[in-house]
């Protein structure tokens, strides 16, 4: 049998955990700014359109402090792009091949090759007092290893070097090709003229607008708006790393709309925005490699910006400032789901670790609320194409049951029989095998259409078995039923003929999320009953002090 692995998935759960528990908590660790990151991976960018109403800054903080490389403040709107092969199609910039034609449809191809003027400066008053005297305006600033002056986006090295054989010297000054350099970003104005180029590996540089009164200093990234600052990177052979840089009050105010509705009660939402910012500073840093702190997925927390803000989740954001949960003088990392269904649980029966502070509670506020109880139906046709899909092979399907619960209800091993092998699945590898969205958590029961109900003699209970797993008699004796077999059943009247393997596995459920820490539909019921922040926070994280 094949078996598709899952531990990564566990293994960054386990570094995650392990490293949040052994951070001593201190005032000082609490940022006043975060990275989060926008466009990386496959979502990374050739090209970005920036927008300011009051223009931009471009530069880096120094101890908190921005200094200021370029000042653009006459320029609204600005495109930021690979400096890379590329042609302007229908006023767009796209990515070209230079080993395709120099044209497509008559649109002209744009390269990486540069010529300098080779001379030093010492400042950038020295660099612009230089570019002001020339005549020629294809030449722009540069900020590469100190200021510099190139011309042109040529597409070869040869045509670099036939425009100094043509231009000769200009003011007494020698001309060098610049060959590409992979870590070059382009900054254009919307006429696609260059107004500088960068190396983006040399300084955690930032657009930012200019400071204006009265302006919340909004950034437009290709239609969506972003409080703070943006920082673009562009690692070697890939596109550009695009990096939201504002401090941790303005990323809450993006983030708590998303992971709770901002027009909930107002209580609800600051045990929210308490969570997450317990979250946030204790995961500093998780996206390290790509330059960044957080993502802003679900893998960390969903951030959705500037245009998501609610006034209402602000206001908790604000009357919140600087709270934080600690257990034992450690912060927490403060998880939270949608809906507990009735019970959260113990950390060690969703993940290996045992945490002292998440601990299951019982919770009747979640009761009622959306997704408290749910119900999955599956054909045995959809379960052995799931399997296949994720590369168990198992042949035909004819029993899946839990063998095992938590003192929680919530299942710690699903079996999965077949007619060639046969699989135990742990804890949350289930609802990664099905689908987060499809198992909604792991408080669950499993029946099928062949199950048999029967009725006590002695207090009419009636309960649901699956057929193989009743006993019968045979003959003299009582033995359990064959396993895929088919049987005539009296039903008092007649003898109906009943399969023991079933067509359809219903899986019904408690609950939406892994049930750990905070329920948030049992967060806005507190408060809605009158609970504060504080209770529901206390509630739903054991021993923890709100700091």
């Amino acid at each position: 049998m094949k078996k598709k692995p899952f531990i990564l998935y566990y293994l960054i759960l386990f570094m995650l955990l392990t490293t949040t528990n052994s951070w001593g908590f201190n005032k000082k660790d609490i940022p006043t700014m975060i990275k989060i990151g926008i466009r990386y991976e496959n979502k990374a960018a050739s090209v970005v359109n920036l927008y300011s109403a009051s223009g931009f800054q471009f530069g880096y903080y120094d101890e908190g402090i921005f200094d200021s490389i370029f000042y653009l403040p006459h320029n609204r709107n600005i495109i930021i792009r690979k400096d890379g092969y590329y042609i302007k199609f229908n006023g767009a910039y796209l990515e070209s091949n230079p080993e395709e034609e120099r044209s497509i449809k008559g649109n002209q191809l744009y390269g990486p090759y540069h010529v300098q003027i080779v001379t030093e400066f010492n400042t950038r008053d020295e660099m612009e007092n230089f570019l002001n005297s020339l005549d020629d305006d294809d030449f722009y600033p540069v900020y590469e290893d100190g200021w510099q002056i190139w011309t042109g986006l040529f597409t070869s090295k040869e045509e670099a070097e036939e425009f100094i054989e043509n231009k000769g010297k200009i003011h007494d000054k020698n001309l060098k090709v610049v060959n590409p350099n992979n870590y070059r970003v382009q900054v254009m104005d919307d006429n696609g003229d260059v107004l500088f180029i960068y190396n983006s590996t040399q300084g955690e540089y930032s657009f930012r607008p200019v400071p204006e009164k009265g302006n919340d200093g909004v950034v437009n990234l290709d239609g969506k708006n972003f409080r703070g600052g943006i920082i673009i990177k562009r690692y070697s052979d890939s596109d550009m790393t695009v990096i939201n840089h504002l401090s941790l009050r303005e990323y809450l105010y993006g983030v708590l709309p998303k992971e709770m509705s901002g027009d909930w009660p107002l209580e609800a939402l600051k045990a929210q925005a308490v969570a997450a910012r317990n979250y946030a500073v204790a995961n500093i840093g998780k996206h390290n490699n790509y330059g960044f702190d957080l993502c802003d997925t679900i893998d960390c927390q969903v951030y959705g910006g500037y245009d998501v803000e609610k006034p209402r989740s602000n206001r908790a954001v604000d009357e919140t400032a600087g709270k934080v949960l600690t257990y034992n003088g450690r912060i927490v990392s403060a998880f939270f789901h949608s809906n507990s269904g009735g019970h959260t649980e113990d950390s060690e029966n969703i993940w290996n670790l045992s945490i002292p502070y998440i601990r299951g509670v019982k919770d009747d506020f979640s009761l009622g609320a959306p997704n408290s109880s749910w119900t999955q139906v599956y054909s045995v046709y959809e379960i052995e194409d799931v399997l296949s899909s994720k590369g168990f092979d198992v042949g035909n399907i004819y029993e899946i049951y839990p063998e095992k619960y938590s003192e929680n209800g919530r299942v710690l091993s699903l079996k999965i029989k077949g007619s060639s092998d046969e699989i135990s699945l742990p804890k949350e590898k289930t609802r990664a095998l099905f689908g987060y969205n499809e198992i909604k958590s792991m408080w669950f029961n499993v029946r099928t259409d062949a199950d048999l109900y029967i009725r006590s003699a002695e207090d009419d209970n009636i309960t649901n078995k699956p057929l193989n797993r009743i006993y019968i008699t045979k003959g003299s004796k009582v033995v359990k039923a064959p396993e895929r077999k088919t049987y005539k059943i009296y039903n008092g009247e007649e003898y109906v003929s009943m399969s023991g393997i079933p067509a359809k596995y219903i899986f019904e459920g408690r609950g939406w999320g892994h049930g750990l820490g905070m329920s948030q539909w049992g967060a806005k019921k507190m408060a809605e009953m009158g609970y504060t922040y504080e209770d529901i926070l206390k509630h739903y994280y054991t021993g923890t002090t709100l700091e």
